[in-house]
């Protein structure tokens, strides 16, 4: 029955009510850990207007309307392509609020040109949502946030608050900082050095900085995380419809994605990660997870034969915006590529055009990067079997190996004896990361079972699945980034993961028969899980191979046998396909109760307003008076200022060897450094040669090193002259703490700034 022009009216307005719960609610959270509300206002509307809306409309013109739903999830993953395109035409003019102009001529374009008139409007052509839609996406969106400020964001209080944060949030800063101003920056540690690094998230965060009007320190460490996880949850959902051309399935992956995410935790796990996509140190790495998502659209599409020239374009510009977020991108790319081309080539004896087509793409977008110097942080990395295992559960303190990344031969140190208990033990820990992974594992399936294995987009899924499992486990990373390359796609595997059940039950779902047992499968896997975390006994200095397999294989081994009774029990037909399926959801919720335990903690913490662990004694601590005197920096130097400092190392004291990641003078002033932190140099990395730590190498640059620390220490008015005239050095940092600072710097150059730890002097 057709609603009255009354009840119409009302309707409309609850759901304009219920959707202003999302902005409210973003402000509400991010206030209550310490964000200007008109500020997160601000950059709320800024997102919205440059990223969301160009996004939806772009995705609408190119690909066609299908659901409101695959709109926005794709939109806001296309919308990022499109605004670092406008980003980087703005900013190198020198006109980087020309961006709003150009979204003001995007929308005008869509307004003039009939046949881009039709996707204006909040649904454009596709069909309306029905109210349960509205209100699942809300209350999705809701948790997300909840989780994200609670668990994750309210741990990271913002600068100068004393604090043990992660150096690589400093170095992320810094190149956002740069990127405020410049399209194609040098190292921020390094003067005159190139960039060889991934930075289109962080030329997100400056363009949204420099749009909001609100500091690059409170958007990376807060707001860009918050609105990176609704477009999780949107991309998953759109991502999850588009698979099992459901609608009913959005609402599961979309929780599985930015939700309730995670692998199956328990209680022999490490501590519950809260997000399995987000790190803020890493939003090249979470970025990357959202460009999975993305990707899924055309490809999808694509691989269906439904994919029109607008298709094609689309695709294009998500492989561009791949390029430059995370290397990691394109070769999974290209596995999944290699998969569903197989397929279509044995199973529909023709030769698969689209997925070469694909392929090739997605290589020549990965040698355009390494030609334009956005394949950084590999340098140093190698092929190394099983290198993974050395950041997994009890490694060192079973086998004693305290090896560095990337070092040693073709295999792990420790396995290279061949001693039997420690290939027990490998083998124990291989098995610890295969049971963990298997939610994601589960995608796997689409290329078994009927009659989803027909279906090359499932095949696609799982050749990328399957790649990023795989490599993260031949692949040894100066910095353990192997794991990126299975982080990539755990959004992707459980969103594939969900939508191949329903492909598999279809409209079967409705029967008693087909539903109830997956209501008592999954119920099995809640209870048995939340039982094992309440109850197993966990040692975190087990140093045995037994003790190992107890707290990291038997667990699994429990739920497995009560899985596996059950399962036979409601399911005594013993079809294979109903089997996978009550399997994959009793496992899926055997992942909640960590999540939930670990999501109610942080809740609970943030409303009783629990103290935050102060690390002091932390190698990363940094003062309030560090921060506060970077900060003074940032407001009275010019962009283009260059900086000498005598900080390089974490703890800030030099010395020969300490670990060489300050990053924080750069990232807090903004200032390109004449010598920074020279961790993540390219040159340094080389420099390792598989044998030792790029954290306690000699400077690649001595003299620098030297001028640096005698500007300090030794300063001359020859020294300073030819910093200033000669490397265009304006400023010198001090700071009390990393060595002796020179009274006679006050004679040679103009003290600006002092606090307790940090003086800051400006050069004649």
């Amino acid at each position: 029955m057709l609603l009255s022009a009354p009840a119409a009216g009302r309707s409309r307005i609850g759901l304009v009510v219920l959707w202003l719960l999302v902005p409210a609610a973003a402000i509400v959270l991010l206030a209550g850990i310490g964000d200007p509300i008109d500020e997160t206002a601000s950059y709320l509307i800024t997102w919205l207007l440059s990223v969301l809306v160009p996004g939806v409309l772009l995705w609408r013109a190119l690909a066609g309307g299908r659901s409101v739903a695959q709109d926005l999830g794709f939109g806001a993953v296309l919308g990022i392509a499109w605004q670092l395109a406008m980003w980087a035409v703005c900013t190198a003019i020198g006109l980087p609020q020309l961006q709003w102009v150009a979204i003001a001529g995007l929308v005008l374009t869509f307004l003039l040109v009939p046949s881009l008139r039709q996707h204006l409007g909040l649904r454009g052509t596709s069909p309306a949502p029905a109210t349960w839609w509205h209100l699942l996406t809300v209350v999705a969106l809701l948790l997300a946030m909840v989780r994200t400020v609670a668990g994750i964001l309210r741990l990271m209080p913002l600068p100068p608050v004393a604090f043990a944060r992660n150096q690589d949030v400093w170095y992320q800063l810094g190149l956002v900082q740069l990127l405020r101003h410049d399209v194609r920056p040098s190292d921020p540690s390094v003067l005159g050095e190139p960039l060889i690094y991934h930075w289109f998230a962080n030329a997100s965060i400056a363009s949204q900085s420099v749009m909001s009007g609100v500091e690059p320190p409170q958007v990376l460490m807060h707001q860009w995380p918050l609105t990176f996880v609704l477009s999780l949850v949107l991309a998953g959902w759109a991502a999850g419809e588009a698979l099992s051309e459901r609608a009913w399935v959005g609402p599961i992956a979309g929780a599985l994605a930015g939700v309730l995410p995670g692998n199956l935790q328990l209680a022999a796990t490490p501590p519950v990660a809260m997000s399995s996509a987000q790190q803020l140190q890493a939003p090249s790495g979470s970025l990357a997870v959202l460009v999975m998502l993305g990707l899924v659209g055309p490809t999808v599409l694509i691989l269906r034969r439904q994919g029109t020239k607008g298709v094609w374009a689309a695709m294009v510009l998500l492989l561009a915006l791949s390029a430059g977020t995370k290397p990691t991108l394109l070769p999974i790319m290209v596995f999944g590529c290699v998969a569903a081309g197989l397929f279509a080539w044995l199973a529909e004896r023709r030769f698969p055009w689209h997925q070469v087509a694909l392929a090739a793409l997605a290589v020549g977008f990965l040698a355009a990067a390494s030609a334009v110097n956005l394949m950084g942080s590999t340098g140093g990395s190698r092929l190394q079997l099983l290198a993974a295992l050395r950041t997994m559960p009890f490694y060192k303190q079973v086998t004693g190996d305290k090896s560095y990344p990337a070092t040693g031969g073709w295999v792990v140190p420790s396995l290279a004896s061949g001693n039997a208990a420690i290939l027990l033990f490998a083998a124990t820990l291989l098995a610890w990361y295969l049971f963990v992974s298997l939610p994601q594992l589960f995608s796997l399936l689409g290329t078994t079972l009927s009659p989803v294995r027909r279906d090359p987009a499932y095949w696609w899924a799982a050749g990328c699945v399957a790649a990023g499992t795989g490599i993260t486990l031949v692949l040894s990373h100066a910095g353990y980034s192997e794991y990126y390359f299975l982080r990539t796609v755990v959004a992707l595997s459980v969103v594939a993961a969900a939508a191949m059940a329903a492909g598999v039950t279809g409209e079967q779902i409705r029967d008693r028969r087909v539903w109830m047992p997956l209501v008592i499968a999954a119920t099995t896997g809640f209870v048995t899980a939340g039982l094992i975390r309440w109850s197993w006994p966990y040692n975190p200095h087990t140093d045995t191979v037994s003790g190992a397999i107890v707290a990291l294989v038997v667990p699994f081994l429990v739920l497995a046998g009560v899985g596996a009774v059950v399962i036979l029990w409601i399911n005594r037909s013993r079809k294979p396909a109903a089997i996978a399926v009550q399997a994959m959801v009793l496992v899926m919720a055997a992942s909640l109760p960590a999540q939930l335990n670990a999501l109610s903690s942080s809740v609970r913490d943030a409303v009783e307003h629990r103290p935050l662990p102060p690390g002091g004694g932390g190698r990363i601590w940094l003062s309030q008076d560090q921060q506060a005197a970077m900060l003074w920096l940032h407001d009275n130097a010019a962009a283009t200022d260059v900086a000498v400092s005598n900080v390089f190392c974490m703890p800030v004291r030099y010395r020969p060897r300490c670990p060489d990641d300050a990053f924080w003078v750069s990232g807090l002033s903004g200032l390109q450094q004449y010598l920074g932190g020279w961790a993540y140099a390219p040159e340094n990395l080389r420099r390792t040669k598989h044998k030792r730590s790029f954290l306690t190498q000699p400077s690649p640059w001595p003299g620098r090193l030297r001028d640096s620390l005698d500007a300090v220490e030794r300063p001359t008015p020859e020294l300073l002259t030819r910093l200033s005239a000669v490397e265009g050095v304006d400023w010198v940092v001090a700071d009390l703490r990393a060595g002796p600072v020179s009274p006679a710097l006050d004679q040679l150059a103009v003290r600006r700034f002092q606090n307790g730890g940090v003086r800051i002097y400006h050069l004649r």
